[in-house]
């Protein structure tokens, strides 16, 4: 044991606190000596049976040390940590965390905890809710609206004819009252749809309020979504959570599968009834909302993995949008891949007007796991590894992103690092493989996919060795 280690147990000899967890984080035991720790009778025994982080919402599995002295089987010494518990209080201590362990395996974790909070200052209050921006007037929704719903279904390009078919169907499904379930791979756009919805509908120019719910903590969710009552728990005002505040609007619920499931029940009777209930109050109000939720898995599979509750599931997707992702709308590429260069050179002072035949194939011959959003990523680092003389995108420019491109392509083994000149070649290569392959040796077919001269291709076949097959 080092000397600093030796010093932080020297100071620990009057200790506040202790506490015992088992290897699924579940309070097992907990006593503080210190009435700064748990000043109301009881309390110790309102968080045994708890789990971790519901007891203390800001620690998660990488500051948490307890969780960590499990993973790792060694002690750890931390001479000050900060943490909120459930009731909205923070206080610093000095920890020693030690893994608990039986037969040479680990069963859990002890930690003794010594306050170091000033003795002559209150403890500071956090409430769960940020009261600034939950207040109860106009200038909140004023100030959430230019923001939000700024799209139309005009501002969805394309030239796909699955898309143009979705779009004919979102504008119906904005004529109605129902609940919408739009589902779609990562990037593919499901906020832009929502957003069009909405404003196809009779609630444009109401709020727009978007919550993605994976990003909030389990045990802050509910009162975000709710509101909170006065008195609730320490701290708590009387604010309007986001249904309220939404009021005449309209709510988008991304990750909707990421949504607590005994929380789902308290949703699914705003969808049936319209009626919400605030944290810690009996009063029920009444709202007028519509629910547009997302997901990126279809919404049976969610129901398959019990993160969807079958009651929900036939609420909410009684109107269903299925967004497809870009590799099936490869068609979609050009239009998309212009738009975001004008863009770009709006935002970065460029001036880049044309794309490559060899950029333009490798993008169309690209599966994109990540759709438009990494199409658009790309076009942004691409043209800003351009000088402002240059007008022409070259894969010049692409070949730092290169090899992260294909590390992500499903049809790709592990990239090994190599020189990019050389990965290049070989992206290269793949292409004009496949086209000669596709067009069963026909070079004439084959250089018109690649959009690239015959006898270019034809010195390009030779320099790489590929004999077409008839």
């Amino acid at each position: 044991m080092s000397q600093k280690e030796n010093n932080l147990i020297n100071q620990m000899k009057d200790i506040d606190g202790i506490t015992i967890i088992d290897t699924k984080g579940t309070i097992l035991f907990t006593v503080k000596f210190n009435p700064r720790f748990h000043s109301e009778i009881g309390e110790q025994d309102e968080i045994v049976g708890e789990n971790l982080f519901s007891a203390f919402p800001m620690l998660d599995q990488k500051t948490s040390t307890l969780i960590n002295v499990m993973r790792t089987g060694s002690p750890i010494f931390k001479e000050r940590q900060e943490i909120i518990d459930f009731k909205g209080r923070k206080i610093a201590t000095t920890n020693v965390s030690l893994p608990i362990k039986a037969h040479g395996k680990v069963i859990g974790a002890i930690e003794l905890s010594k306050d170091i909070s000033e003795r002559d200052q209150e403890l500071d209050h956090v409430i769960e809710l940020n009261p600034e921006m939950f207040k109860n007037s106009k200038q909140l929704i004023q100030n959430i609206q230019p923001e939000l719903a700024k799209y139309t279904l005009k501002d969805i390009m394309t030239n796909n004819e699955k898309m143009e078919k979705l779009k004919r169907s979102a504008e119906k499904i904005a004529q109605g009252i129902s609940s919408v379930f739009i589902y779609g791979e990562t990037g593919t756009g499901k906020e832009l749809f929502a957003q069009a919805l909405h404003n196809a509908s009779e609630r444009a120019g109401k709020p727009f309020i978007t919550q993605n719910c994976a990003a909030i903590p389990e045990t802050l969710i509910e009162s975000i979504l709710f509101g909170t009552k006065k008195g609730s728990f320490t701290g708590a005002e009387d604010n309007p959570g986001l249904f309220e505040l939404a009021e005449g609007g309209t709510v988008f619920l991304d990750e909707m599968n990421s949504m607590p499931v005994h929380l789902q029940s308290k949703l699914l009777r705003v969808l049936q009834d319209g009626y919400i209930r605030r944290l810690g109050d009996k009063k029920i109000r009444k709202v007028d909302v519509r629910v547009i939720a997302a997901s990126n898995k279809h919404p049976k599979d969610c129901v398959k993995d019990g993160s969807l509750r079958l009651d929900i599931y036939y609420r909410l997707c009684a109107m269903l949008l299925h967004i497809p992702p870009l590799r099936e709308r490869k068609d979609d590429i050009k239009l998309l891949l212009e738009y975001f260069i004008t863009k770009y050179n709006g935002l970065l002072g460029k001036n880049v007007r044309n794309v490559s035949k060899e950029v333009y194939a490798f993008l169309v011959e690209y599966n994109w796991p990540g759709n438009v959003r990494e199409l658009e990523h790309l076009v942004e680092f691409a043209i800003n590894q351009m000088d402002d003389w240059e007008d022409t995108l070259e894969m010049q420019h692409l070949e730092e992103r290169l090899k992260h491109l294909i590390e992500h392509d499903e049809e790709e083994e592990e990239v090994q690092i190599e020189p990019m000149k050389a990965a290049t070649a070989r992206v290269e290569k793949k292409l004009i493989t496949k086209a000669i392959q596709k067009t069963r040796g026909n070079v004439s077919q084959a250089a018109k996919l690649l959009d690239i001269p015959r006898q270019t291709l034809q010195n390009k076949l030779k320099s790489y060795g590929i004999v077409p097959k008839m």
